[in-house]
């Protein structure tokens, strides 16, 4: 009698709310109710659309009107399509202490077992099961959201200039990637990013299966909660103050008046999430062959000066994007170096990541000028077998795997061809610089940069070594090939449309 355990369902969950947070809810709910004692399916999308998409928002009032879980289940609503959604009634009004319970177990009470319930009732028009199409769409819709909340809020987000690729086609190939492991365990091996909805809504999946993909898919686990609280801006601080995870890295040092990334939001997001997490916080161009010329002696000289982690990524003539991760810095060696750190990538129109194995440690390879020995960049395998290969010729390269794949890193053949011709290849720096003489010589970078006067790559390296480059490339590295000095903002740099 009176003991915690005699409380009614909904006021226990409501407890789980400190004092600030409860008056968070309040003022969430008078936002949407307009001050009413209640809001009705309207007013609740109305609030909720400049994140979320008609039919999650739908689906998200349906869940809050039902009961919590534990009671009676939700009914089980069926709909012909998606699209015949928007003639449904506007549903019961909700109350303000049935809206904050359920709040508390979304924000509160989460875990994988409650977030996979509420997922697979988001993507689906039933409580029980879900179609392979539906939940893919799902997906899509939430990475799509999750853009929304971070092109609003997030800076790091808006020190990019995306490729023009940045759609919901770019979405759908991370949503398949992400999926393919829960429909390889129901005997499909994946389902393709172009493959068309009819094909696979046959395909249905439990709630069991859901819960089990999810408590591995850590990546979208926290993207589905990010977007819930954006949706329903239940934010503890500022929104210019939040910090994202997954998280964009913010851009340093980037000319964006000179220079486009072949990178979309979704390979962004994807691969800074594979990085350590040190050094997912920036990211600086080191060097672009669109940028610095098609030269192997200055992509040479600019990895090997970056003295940092970095990221290379190729996109093959046929269109495929792919490259690998290197932890510690690069340097000319006619030995393998590099650490168990490393990975190769994939970026689409599938999206993976290959560890290393364990077998060996030929890990990262650069060299230049051997008589004796390969010429270029290369990671995993071994000569003339590598997992990834960049030749010193700078026009083509080659992704060998046998039938395990590369022994190094696992990985496949990652080209669409096994000898490859290279369209464009960038490099990433990652990460912070570390305190020392380095970032000073860095801080002077930045400010002859801002002062007009920008000093170039070229400036740090020494004599000796510009000799040495000018062997290497077929032509040579000349001190008027100078970067552009760097522009700290420019007009489409700060064209950002906020949905809110």
């Amino acid at each position: 009698m009176g003991g915690s355990d005699s409380k009614p369902q909904g006021e226990k969950e409501e407890l789980l709310f400190n004092v600030d947070e409860r008056e968070r809810v309040q003022l969430i709910f008078c936002t949407i109710s307009h001050g009413h004692k209640s809001f009705n399916k309207e007013n609740f999308q109305h609030y909720v659309e400049p994140v979320l998409d008609h039919f999650t928002g739908s689906r998200l009032f349906e869940w809050i009107e039902g009961p919590l879980p534990g009671h009676k289940p939700h009914h089980d609503r069926r709909h012909h399509t998606h699209h015949h959604h928007s003639q449904q009634s506007t549903g019961n009004p909700i109350h303000l202490h049935h809206f904050a319970s359920h709040l508390a177990i979304l924000f509160k009470k989460s875990n994988v077992s409650e977030l996979s319930s509420v997922c697979l009732f988001l993507a689906s028009t039933s409580s029980s099961s879900v179609s392979a199409s539906d939940l893919v769409h799902f997906v899509g819709n939430t990475l799509h959201s999750y853009e929304k909340l971070l092109s609003a809020h997030c800076t790091a987000y808006q020190s990019w200039i995306f490729s023009v690729a940045t759609d919901q086609m770019g979405h759908k190939h991370l949503a398949s990637s992400l999926l393919n492991p829960l429909l390889k365990t129901v005997g499909k091996l994946t389902l393709g990013p172009n493959e068309d909805a009819e094909n696979s809504s046959t395909l249905c999946l439990s709630l069991d299966q859901v819960e089990e993909w999810l408590s591995h898919c850590h990546l979208f686990q926290n993207i589905l909660q990010q977007v819930l609280k954006g949706a329903l801006q239940f934010y503890s601080t500022e929104p210019h103050q939040i910090v994202f995870h997954p998280r964009l890295p913010q851009v340093r040092d980037t000319n964006w008046s000179k220079f486009r990334t072949i990178l979309d939001f979704s390979a962004v997001l994807f691969l800074n999430a594979a990085l350590p997490s040190d050094q997912q916080t920036q990211w600086k161009l080191v060097y672009s062959n669109a940028l610095h010329g098609h030269s192997f002696g200055r992509f040479l000289m600019c990895i090997t000066s970056a003295d940092m982690p970095t990221v290379i990524l190729i996109k093959d003539k046929t269109g495929r994007m792919f490259g690998g991760f290197a932890p510690i810095p690069w340097q000319t060696n006619p030995k393998f170096t590099g650490d168990y750190a490393c990975f190769l990538f994939q970026l689409g129109p599938t999206f993976n990541i290959y560890k290393t194995t364990g077998y060996n440690k030929n890990f990262m390879y650069l060299n230049a000028q051997q008589q004796t020995l390969p010429n270029g960049l290369g990671m995993g395998g071994q000569f003339e077998y590598f997992g990834l290969w960049i030749d010193q010729s700078f026009d083509r390269g080659h992704s060998k795997a046998g039938e395990r794949g590369c022994t190094t890193y696992g990985s496949p053949q990652l080209s669409e061809q096994q000898d490859f011709e290279i369209d464009s290849i960038e490099v990433w720096a990652v990460g912070r610089k570390k305190e020392g003489d380095e970032e000073d010589d860095d801080d002077d970078f930045e400010a002859s940069a801002k002062s007009g006067k920008a000093k170039s790559l070229l400036d740090k390296v020494e004599d000796a070594d510009k000799a040495l480059l000018d062997l290497v490339d077929r032509g040579t590295v000349s001190d008027h090939l100078r970067d552009e000095p760097l522009v700290q903002e420019t007009k489409a740099h700060n064209t950002v449309i906020s949905p809110f």
